[in-house]
């Protein structure tokens, strides 16, 4: 058996679904980046339908035509928004005060990568922190890891590929390394395997001695557990591949139907085309010329277009609620407060998990400066949501209303949100009323 090797719950299609989401959030150039992976090749591109490059250039230009709709990476970055726009507090001793300002030995805060945490847990719904120290001694710092770098995993043991482009000189090249951190005899111990080459980096406590537990904790986005969870945002990642897909289609049918190709009938073909050119055609008793423009029918065009909005309305019912236009006249108050506490639940879980994965891991940098572990304590929000809106916040917001950037409709359910509108109204009875009795008929914008 090899360190490469991976735990049974790390399967294909968990990797997938952690690809799926990065390139989801990063957006159109990583999906497209990924050629046929998220698009395939139709098959009449290819030699045997007379494409001499076997359907290359043809394909190119049905993936440039393709949109791919940019809401995983916005609904994330609200959602941090969201959680981080709540005071936090952090409470460490003294001793880790330099933490703040330079949490993983690289200059990025305290503040920053607990963003980052809270990010990564919304991507990919797993994260891992590892508590180190520099290998000719110093500060111990905090060390992130990515879902699927995380590949083997047991109680107290775990393996971590750092497999990475390394720079020499001019050149990088890829080097495949991975770091074993594991309890031996009770004692923690971490190995470095590269190249076949095993190098003991075990750091130890600041006045010597060894650490009686690896430094390494794994969350998910709703607890501490090294257990593979499906990422909370799926169902938007999957359904903005599935408009992707069917926006290509719907493209290229938009481009076929203005490609109107000219056609001689018991002719000869015209020497030249365009506005003003004159064709003589000659006909016989036998023989009638016909020249004219053909096109496609294209006759499933707007069966796409109504098949990518209803992608596009899953992807804002699988998890970004807090832009959710869906239509719900009948809903009571009572129900629609409900919803909007069951909105925050996720949110909530997320931001405890968050906090949660930062506490352990600055805990575990207590324990390797010799500090009492108590001393440090991070408490996640109590209401995420419970932004009551002043007036002059829901002016701001209605001006991007009128500006084209939110719909009148979320706008109006972020106002009941916030305390403002009554949550027994719908955004057209209000709309109604307010044109009525505020601007006397006239329109709001």
């Amino acid at each position: 058996m090899s360190v490469s090797t991976k735990h049974p719950e790390y399967t294909a299609e968990r990797a997938a679904d952690w690809r799926l989401c990065r390139d989801a959030y990063e957006g159109e150039t990583a999906f497209k980046a990924a050629g046929s992976l998220y698009l395939p090749k139709p098959s009449g591109y290819s030699k045997a339908a007379g494409h001499t490059d076997d359907g290359q250039a043809a394909y190119a230009a049905y993936k440039a035509r393709a949109e791919f709709p940019e809401i995983l990476g916005p609904s994330i970055g609200a959602m941090v928004g969201i959680i981080h726009g709540t005071e936090i507090q952090i409470d460490i001793p003294d001793a880790l005060t330099y933490l703040h300002e330079n949490a993983n030995g690289q200059r990025k805060t305290l503040v920053d990568f607990h963003r980052e945490i809270t990010r990564q847990l919304l991507i990919a719904g797993r994260y891992g922190v590892l508590a180190d120290a520099p290998q000719g001694g110093g500060d111990p710092f905090l060390a992130g890891y990515e879902a699927q770098t995380i590949i083997n995993w047991d109680d107290g043991f775990y393996v971590l590929d750092e497999t990475a482009d390394v720079r020499e000189g001019f050149l990088w090249k890829r080097v495949e390394q991975y770091r074993v951190l594991q309890m031996e005899e009770g004692r923690y111990v971490q190995v470095m395997h590269s190249g076949g080459t095993e190098t003991d980096v075990t750091p130890t406590m600041q006045g010597g001695g060894g650490l009686s537990r690896v430094p390494f904790v794994v969350a998910s986005a709703t607890d501490l557990e090294a257990d593979i969870e499906t990422p909370p945002m799926i169902g938007i990642a999957r359904a903005a591949k599935a408009a992707y897909q069917l926006s290509a289609d719907y493209r290229l049918q938009l481009y076929m139907s203005g490609q109107e190709t000219l056609v001689a009938i018991n002719g000869a073909a015209p020497q030249a085309v365009g506005a003003g050119v004159v064709h003589e055609m000659h006909g016989s008793e036998q023989m009638t010329p016909d020249l004219k423009y053909v096109s496609p029918s294209c006759a499933g065009i707007e069966a796409h277009k109504v098949a990518i909005e209803h992608c596009e309305r899953r992807a804002v019912m699988a998890g970004a609620r807090m832009f959710e236009q869906s239509e719900q006249a009948q809903e009571s108050g009572e129900a629609r407060a409900l919803r909007f506490k069951s909105e925050t639940a996720n949110l909530k879980t997320v931001a405890q998990s968050s906090c949660s994965l930062l506490e352990r891991a600055l805990r575990n940098v207590a324990m390797m400066k010799g500090l009492p572990e108590d001393s440090v304590t991070v408490t996640p929000p109590e209401d995420l949501l419970d932004a009551t809106i002043e007036p002059q916040q829901a002016a701001q917001l209605w001006t991007i209303v009128k500006e084209g950037g939110l719909s009148y409709e979320t706008f109006y359910e972020r106002l009941q949100k916030g305390g403002i509108a009554s949550p027994e109204r719908t955004a057209d009875e209000e709309y109604e009323l307010a044109a009525q009795k505020v601007f006397e008929g006239e329109a709001l914008v």
